[in-house]
């Protein structure tokens, strides 16, 4: 029997589960207003790109072929490749698309925490499982040729989130010419309207949206659903279409290799399930497509064709709208036509959440230039809104709408750019199940060659219309990509020449001796380096006979350094100065510095190399002065929304160099990263520290007084200010005419751009008065 401990073990359990199944439901629930808007408005449109209105009647065996076709392409990429397969390759921070699995195969450095960064120098992060595909990974060429290629994914992305909402909300919107063929004039106009109000919707946040969208969204798949049944009755033999050879026949009997043009149509939006994954949970995203929106799809699709056999002719014009039970004009008809656009303008959401979390990888790893990013949701750091991303959205949808109308070359730019991203992702997630999962390579491959051969098939077909739509994303992508790796190039290389020119605090500056008071260590160097200053303090203390007043010893409160490389004596301001040493801020919304905080350098803010800041150095170097106090201040955006006051502080000694000090500032993704009230808790922290360690009661009381007046000081920020230069010597791996072009990126191109993304204009400061900024020649 089992003992009462046990029982209540069970028990938790099964509560821990429960509370995990609602969850799960919770977000599934939720996830279909984001994700599945884009798939489930699919079916406005995907029959008619496969048989044109334009085109002739098809027969009743192509129409089964047809229907076979998508029902099978549903099935092969969106439930097989992405929900079983695909969201297994999210990263540790949950994050999903091609860009997240690059960035699991090739981790980025991480520097040690704390002052060791001061010190020494650290590895890179631990090997990963299999050492020959690593080997052949890093290769300069292989690496290189991947990012470039995982980027354009990226940038097919991004155009496909222009593309989506200018496809969905047209193909809505249009239904109402049938119905009312007065207002076909207005198509684009109506559909400009509703997009504008769509991106001034994003800065509710996702959860907000989806609590708004899902409900929409699930009554337009039952729809689908019930609409698909009832025209499924007319001709109930298109169950046929479950017959894989169906859709291998058309081909054969059509030769018509251009078909996969419009089958990839009902797929459109599928990356959306994968790129969504830092939104959502991968449980949560496997049970609303393969458990409710699947089904629905399929039922519209069969049933699209079972009217489309029966009807002939008039239903081919537009397929969808003339399927509706009851004809056009009618009330069922009215209110299919009402959630197909609310349906569609939800369908948009989908890739404008998913191209905002491709940016937030981009700029957190600086592969893009830093744009704000505002967490929306206390439940999940994924779900983010970007200002800037919006607006570009917004305006670039706008101008397709415009610019292409209803014309059949909007459908024909969409699926090039839906079956690039999915080739790539293929790539991507192939390698990853070598390099991360530990597969077998045979199994690898095997998948490799599956999933690749379906996707050649349906980029093929769309890259025969480039002349005819297709060539908006594949320019687009292609400028993007230039701006992408342009960036990526030129930040690498200041990043590298800032890892390469880093010095450990004892490089910089050594405690000070006096040559009078301790004449036997003047010539040994390592007794210099680690004997305490000291000074002369003249008393009238008594001698042994009672005569002439004798000299004492002791230590200063704060001790004197020089500059290690010069030998320069450092005079001592009273200045506390907030040395910031690393800060993690790619979650972060805003940040606020103290309006007097007395004295703060900063590091290059980019930077996770290990040593002191440039700002740090560049001061030493150029000023003959030491602050009293130096805080080297890590400021880390951790994993949770908020962060207690009281909870973020850690703060430890530089043993061997007294006045200076570490600490970490932890802000959760949500908290306002503020800095106006930090000095005196750091002062605190700082304070009980000596206390501890300090013996000597007038040399702990000295030591405060000097620590407060520090703290009373005037404010200096001291920012480093990179000028970037080409490096213009001459070399045979360096020809002319590519010194001058990189000459020409770095300087005129790089430079003049990164000036209008500074970094630090995410802090605020009280005044430009408080800011230095110590220009570092970085010479790439």
């Amino acid at each position: 029997m089992q003992t009462a401990e046990e029982d209540t073990r069970v028990a938790r359990r099964e509560q821990v589960q429960k509370r995990g199944l609602r969850a799960t439901l919770a977000l599934a629930y939720l996830s279909v207003g984001v994700i599945y808007g884009d798939l489930g408005t699919s079916t406005l449109y995907a029959v008619n790109g496969l048989f044109p209105s334009s085109g002739a009647m098809p027969s009743r065996e192509d129409i089964v072929g047809g229907i076979s076709c998508l029902l099978w392409a549903i099935i092969l990429v969106p439930v097989v490749k992405y929900s079983c397969i695909a969201l297994e390759f999210g990263t540790t921070a949950g994050e999903g698309g091609p860009f997240a699995v690059f960035t699991a195969l090739f981790p980025p450095r991480e520097s040690k925490d704390g002052w060791r960064t001061l010190t020494t120098y650290s590895l890179a992060t631990a090997p990963p499982s299999s050492h020959a595909v690593t080997s052949f990974l890093h290769r300069p060429l292989v690496k290189s040729f991947l990012f470039v290629l995982t980027l354009f994914g990226v940038a097919l992305t991004v155009s496909d989130g222009m593309l989506t909402p200018a496809v969905s909300v047209t193909s809505a919107v249009v239904g109402i010419s049938y119905a009312a063929p007065s207002v076909a004039q207005s198509v684009v106009g109506i559909s400009c309207g509703i997009l504008a109000l769509l991106f001034l919707a994003q800065p509710f946040g996702t959860k907000k949206l989806g609590l708004l969208f899902s409900p929409i969204v699930t009554l337009w798949l039952l729809i689908n659903a019930g609409t698909g049944i009832v025209n499924i009755t007319h001709h109930p033999s298109i169950f046929r279409a479950f017959d894989p050879s169906r859709a291998v026949m058309l081909f054969v009997r059509t030769g018509n290799y251009d078909l996969l043009g419009g089958v990839i149509l009902c797929i459109t939006g599928v990356e959306a399930l994968f790129a969504n994954l830092g939104q959502f949970s991968k449980g949560s995203i496997r049970l609303a497509f393969c458990g409710f929106a699947a089904p629905c799809l399929m039922l519209q699709y069969l049933g699209q064709g079972a009217r489309l056999i029966e009807g002939g002719e008039k239903i081919l014009s537009n397929v969808f709208f003339n399927s509706i039970p009851g004809g056009t004009g009618g009330g069922l008809w009215w209110f299919v036509w009402l959630f197909a656009v609310l349906a569609a303008i939800i369908a948009s959401q989908a890739m404008v959440t998913a191209t905002m979390s491709l940016v937030q990888q981009l700029t957190s790893l600086h592969v893009m230039p830093p744009v704000r990013v505002v967490h929306t949701d206390d439940t999940s750091k994924g779900r983010i809104y970007v200002p800037v991303i919006n607006f570009l959205l917004l305006v670039g949808t706008i101008g397709l709408t415009c610019g292409f109308g209803t014309d059949v070359g909007l459908t024909n730019a969409y699926g090039f750019a839906v079956s690039g991203v999915m080739l790539i992702t293929t790539l991507t997630i192939a390698l990853a199940m070598i390099q991360i999962k530990g597969v077998p390579v045979a199994l690898a491959l095997a998948y490799f060659v599956a999933a690749a051969f379906v996707d050649s098939l349906f980029f093929g077909a769309s890259l025969k219309k480039v002349p005819h739509g297709a060539w908006f994303p594949l320019g687009l992508a292609v400028v993007i990509l230039f701006v992408l790796t342009g960036w990526a190039w030129a930040k690498g290389l200041e990043d590298k020449f800032d890892a390469m020119h880093r010095y450990r605090l004892s490089e910089v500056l050594r405690p000070r001796i006096d040559r009078d008071s301790a004449p036997e260590a003047e010539d040994e160097d390592e007794k210099q380096q680690q004997a305490p200053a000291v000074e002369q303090d003249i008393a009238a203390l008594p001698s042994e006979n009672g005569g002439a007043a004798a000299l004492r010893q002791r230590k200063p409160a704060l001790p004197a350094y020089e500059a290690a490389d010069n030998g320069a004596s450092l005079a001592r301001l009273p200045v506390f100065a907030l040395c910031v040493l690393s800060s993690h801020l790619c979650w972060a919304r805003s940040l606020t510095l103290p309006p007097r905080t007395p004295g703060s350098f900063h590091n290059h803010s980019s930077s996770s190399s290990e040593g002191a800041p440039h700002s740090f150095t560049a001061f030493v170097r150029s000023y003959p002065a030491l602050p009293q106090v130096i805080v080297f201040l890590t400021v880390r955006v951790v994993g949770v929304p908020h962060v207690a006051f009281d909870d973020r502080f850690l703060v430890d000694r530089l043993h061997r160099f007294d006045g200076l000090y570490v600490a970490t500032v932890s802000f959760g993704y949500r908290d306002k990263l503020d800095l106006s009230d930090i000095a005196p808790p750091l002062r605190n922290r700082i304070v009980a520290l000596e206390s501890r360690a300090q013996q000597d009661a007038d040399e702990l009381k000295e030591k405060i007084r000097k620590i407060d007046e520090a703290l009373r000081g005037a404010v200096t920020h001291i920012l480093p200010q990179f000028y970037v230069s080409a490096d213009r010597s001459p070399g045979p791996r360096r020809p002319r005419i590519v010194r001058a072009v990189r000459r020409f990126l770095l300087e005129e191109v790089y430079r003049r751009v990164a000036v209008n993304f500074d970094p630090y204009e995410q802090f605020k400061f009280a005044s430009p008065e408080d800011c230095l900024r110590m220009g570092v020649s970085a010479v790439l």
